[in-house]
This record gives C-alpha cells, sequence and structure tokens, in this order.
C-alpha cells in the first residue's frame, strides 16, 4: 500500500500535465490547419501544406501507426504525445516525418519490454532502459548514422516533456557514434570544401557577361542557364529540360515564393512538380 500512495501522485500529476499539453497542441494545431482537412485524431496527417517546398510524395505525410504498417494506429494517449511534440517543436515541417519515425521505434521498444502490453506504460515511467531498447531496434534496423540522428530526437523528445511535467528527467547517453565527415570541422578541411566552389571572381564575371557582354539572345541564354546553375543547385540534366513556363508564383505555408518548375532528376518516384528557391 505504502509502494502504491507513492506512486500514485506523480502519475496524477503526469496526467494533468498530459492533459495541458495535448489541449495547447490542439490550440496550435487549429492554427496551423484552419481549413479542417487534417484532423488532430486522425492516424495521419497532410502536412504538405506546411511545407515551403515541394518534396516527393512519401514525405508529405506522417502516420501515428505501429513502425512498418498504416493501418495499426498508435493508442492515443501515445500519440496525442507524439502530435503535440511536432506541432508545438515545429520549425520546418521537413523535419516532421523523421521525428515521428523515432517516436514509432521507441513505442516498439516500450511494447518489447513490457511483453506487449500496452496497459503497463505511462508516460511517468518512461525510463533510459526504454531508450536504450529503442536504441537497439533502430541499429538492427537502420545505419548508424540514422540511429544517431533518430536517437538526438528523442533525446529532445524526452526533454521537451520533462520540461513539461509529463515524465521524469532522463539521463541517457545513446551508445550509437556519429558517423561524419570530420574534416568539415578543419581548417583544412573546410578550406578544401570551399576551393570547389566557383570564386568571387567567377561569380562577379559571369554577371558581368550578362549584365554587359552577353547581346546576342543565345549567349544571354547561356550566361542564364549558368546563374542558374550556380544559384539554385540544379543538376545540368535538369536544366536542360526546364519548361517554358518555369518560373512559378505561389503561396506556400502563408508565405509568397517564387520559384523554378523542373522535370526532377531523383525523385523517388515523385511526379514532376515545382521546387521554389528563393522567395
Amino acid at each position: 500500500m505504502m509502494n502504491t500512495l507513492a506512486i500514485l501522485p506523480p502519475i496524477q500529476r503526469a496526467n494533468e500535465s498530459l492533459a495541458k499539453l495535448v489541449a495547447t497542441a490542439r490550440e496550435k494545431f487549429a492554427a496551423e490547419f484552419p481549413d479542417g482537412t487534417v484532423e488532430f485524431d486522425a492516424p495521419s496527417w497532410d502536412i504538405s501544406g506546411l511545407k515551403e517546398r515541394s518534396t516527393n510524395p512519401a514525405s508529405r505525410r506522417i502516420h501515428f501507426t505501429r513502425r512498418d504498417t498504416t493501418d495499426q494506429a498508435l493508442p492515443p494517449f501515445y500519440a496525442n504525445v507524439l502530435k503535440s511534440w511536432v506541432i508545438l517543436e515545429r520549425r520546418v515541417a521537413e523535419t516532421m516525418p523523421r521525428k515521428v519515425d523515432a517516436g514509432r521505434m521507441l513505442w516498439e521498444a516500450i511494447l518489447l519490454r513490457r511483453k506487449g502490453k500496452s496497459e503497463a506504460f505511462h508516460w511517468g515511467t518512461l525510463a533510459e532502459e526504454d531508450l536504450n531498447q529503442a536504441e537497439l531496434l533502430m541499429r538492427e534496423k537502420w545505419a548508424a548514422s540514422t540511429t544517431y540522428k533518430q536517437m538526438a530526437y528523442l533525446l529532445v523528445l524526452t526533454r521537451f516533456l520533462a520540461a513539461r511535467g509529463v515524465c521524469r528527467t532522463l539521463h541517457y547517453t545513446p551508445h550509437t557514434p556519429r558517423i561524419e565527415d570530420f574534416n568539415r570541422h578543419t581548417i583544412a578541411g573546410q578550406k578544401a570544401r570551399s576551393d570547389r566552389l566557383p570564386s568571387d571572381a567567377a561569380l562577379n564575371g559571369l554577371a558581368d557577361i550578362y549584365r554587359q557582354h552577353a547581346k546576342e539572345p543565345r549567349d544571354r541564354l547561356r550566361a542564364a542557364a549558368l546563374a542558374i546553375l550556380v544559384v539554385t543547385g540544379l543538376r545540368i540534366s535538369e536544366l536542360l529540360t526546364l519548361p517554358i513556363d518555369c518560373e512559378v508564383e505561389e503561396v506556400r505555408a502563408a508565405r509568397p515564393r517564387y520559384g523554378l518548375r523542373y522535370y526532377k532528376e531523383k525523385a523517388r518516384g515523385a511526379p514532376k512538380g515545382c521546387s521554389p528557391f528563393g522567395g
């Protein structure tokens, strides 16, 4: 009885904090999706309206379902926390799918530790061992670099929840090393990378050619093509297939955008679309 009484107050406090968190998230969600086409309680969200750049269809919808499924919804008490996190901590929509994927993997770890009994879990009982199990599952499924990044998202999630009283503060250090090119953090490495970029003299020369020397339409077209390659990062094959009506003006996430419509060379099955550069 003493143990029960000792555990109950923290759980009650966590429930109150959880309810407050979800209520706040619902308010922001309503502001983010004012047209009502996306529902907070739905098992998936179409976030294309939040994106400032066009992307392939696979990243336009996020699923609050079991890992590797789209029809096995996560329990509401768990899914609502993930939804609250990604909507309240949204900076760019492009990171939302990766955050949700990390949370889905955490749920698999939680179930594994509790022998498949979801009712045995409460956010107040989230522990370092849950994160450790999640990392082990990630290393089985993903590359080390992906695991490192996804574990970073989980640590952000736990700090987000602890700051709001939903779970206790967790002290966990991932075991997966960061895989990267360390040369980019050295002076020599940074210089080697910068040397691969066009020099200021080359860029100024390109501007002078277009402004002063390119008089014939074909010469101006060549100069403009070079400028597009430098500014946008388009592949040469994408530049060569630009349609005549390539310029696009539209509104994304309530912000006016100017961009180029082009044929993507590598889009993983996505339809041809518009990718804005600048705004």
